[in-house]
């Protein structure tokens, strides 16, 4: 495999936990702008996968490349820095702030929230602001404080905190879990305006969802690369069907 100047590269990617194996021997390029879904049962290891990536988790073998920058076990802050940024199941915001109060913390790259909070009328971009808050559903949102969103509201502003900072790939751990079937809708229409302008990659179980926004799905099992391709090819891959899906296939 051969990635580009801007795409994501992972080269016999592996991690052993005491004699476990938990990722062996995996690779996969996402190209810039991708929608890129992980599919595989609990267990399969995806999550440390994704750890793995943002440098949460130390690998113990193979390589990862953001372009042509190896970022294999850098510390986190730096892979940030390098433009990859991560949103957890669990939102994390700032409760007692507003949605734009929030945004234009998470835009500041001075170290404390206090002194963000100081420099706030100075250095915000408000069409930017404005602008994210419009990708990500929260237009009328502005003012409304964090701690009284709907669910599904906090997790597009923890996206929205995300892509503030213009990151080049956004990793989601199951984003549209707890979340009703309109803001399920809604978070599908955000993913797809989000395509091209970011690379995304995405932890979900949700299928109707996953035909709705994935460029290309890739399938791990037992910690290793199973299938990748578009849904019908996964809808019809036997070994997919053997080892995660059932014979009767994506529902």
């Amino acid at each position: 495999m051969k990635a580009e100047n801007r795409d994501l590269y992972i080269d016999g990617l592996g991690v052993n936990f005491s004699g476990f194996q938990a990722v062996n021997n995996f690779s996969m390029v996402v190209k810039h702008g991708e929608m890129r879904v992980l599919l595989g049962a609990n267990g399969a290891g995806k999550t440390t996968l994704m750890d793995m990536i943002c440098g949460k988790t130390q690998s113990t073998a193979g390589r990862i490349f953001l372009g042509d920058k190896e970022i294999t076990n850098k510390p986190p802050h730096l892979i940030a820095r390098l433009g990859i940024g991560r949103k957890f199941q669990i939102p994390s915001v700032f409760k007692e702030l507003s949605v734009l109060q929030n945004l234009s913390v998470a835009a500041m790259q001075e170290s404390t929230v206090l002194a963000n909070l100081g420099s706030m009328k100075r250095r915000v971009d408000h069409e930017r602001m404005n602008e994210v808050m419009s990708m990500t559903n929260l237009e009328n949102k502005a003012h409304e404080l964090a701690e009284n969103l709907s669910h599904g509201e906090t997790q597009w502003l923890e996206l929205a905190m995300l892509i503030i900072r213009k990151p080049q790939v956004i990793l989601l751990d199951e984003p549209t879990a707890g979340m009703t079937a309109d803001e399920t809708l809604k978070t599908s229409q955000i993913m797809n305006n989000l395509k091209g302008q970011h690379t995304i990659i995405a932890v979900e179980h949700d299928m109707a969802f996953v035909r709705e926004i994935a460029d290309k799905i890739t399938v791990m099992h037992q910690g290793e690369f199973l299938a990748e391709g578009h849904i019908s090819d996964i809808e019809n891959n036997q070994a997919v069907k053997d080892a995660y899906l059932g014979s009767g296939g994506i529902h």
